[in-house]
């Protein structure tokens, strides 16, 4: 990470055949009340906010996707046809150790269901895994409630090792760039062509 400065940035963005991601901003206050005021969002990962709440949160993620010391990042998520938005997605570096991280992913309830979880989970997998931002990710992690099956099947799916239950409730789970690039070669989106020599 170190060959991250001002006058060498990253480009961040990225997209699938369905989806466009760009890094979140300011611009997405319509798009952070909805996730984090909506009950059905929030089930499965904690307590709803109201306005204030989710206004204050966004200020905090935008000046974390400007910071270059700590590469944590959050994505907007949009429709490639239309740039209507459509959820977020995180990926949380560990303090102690910057080749793990943490992948999280948010979805409207209208766009649920459709597959776009799995699309976009393989290509920042992808991405990650295949030192595209030159991170150097060796692991990824990802935590969810025992209730939401849905992402317990996407993970599966995707190669990432059941840790078990923790003390919070949560399911942990755990993915090593080796056994992705392994799960990789059986699933059906066409992997970049650098990804198995990295």
């Amino acid at each position: 990470m170190d060959n991250v400065t001002s006058t060498n940035p990253i480009d961040w963005t990225f997209k699938t055949a369905r989806v466009r991601a760009r890094l979140v901003d300011q611009r997405d206050r319509e798009l952070y009340r909805a996730l984090y005021t909506d009950p059905a969002v929030m089930a499965h990962i904690g307590p709803t906010m109201d306005d204030v709440g989710s206004d204050a949160l966004l200020q905090k993620i935008s000046r974390c996707n400007t910071g270059s010391t700590n590469l944590t990042r959050y994505w907007r998520l949009s429709q490639s046809s239309s740039d209507h938005a459509i959820g977020q997605l995180s990926a949380i570096f560990a303090a102690d150790d910057s080749t793990v991280v943490e992948l999280g992913l948010m979805l409207l309830p209208a766009d649920q269901g459709q597959g776009i979880g799995n699309e976009v989970s393989i290509r920042i997998l992808d991405l990650l895994m295949g030192n595209h931002w030159g991170l150097n990710v060796i692991t990824v992690i990802a935590q969810h409630a025992g209730s939401n099956f849905r992402v317990s099947r996407l993970g599966m799916m995707l190669g990432f090792e059941h840790r078990g239950r923790g003390e919070d409730a949560l399911e942990a789970w755990r993915l090593t760039k080796s056994d992705w690039l392994a799960s990789r070669r059986h699933l059906d989106q066409p992997a970049p062509s650098n990804i198995h020599s990295m």
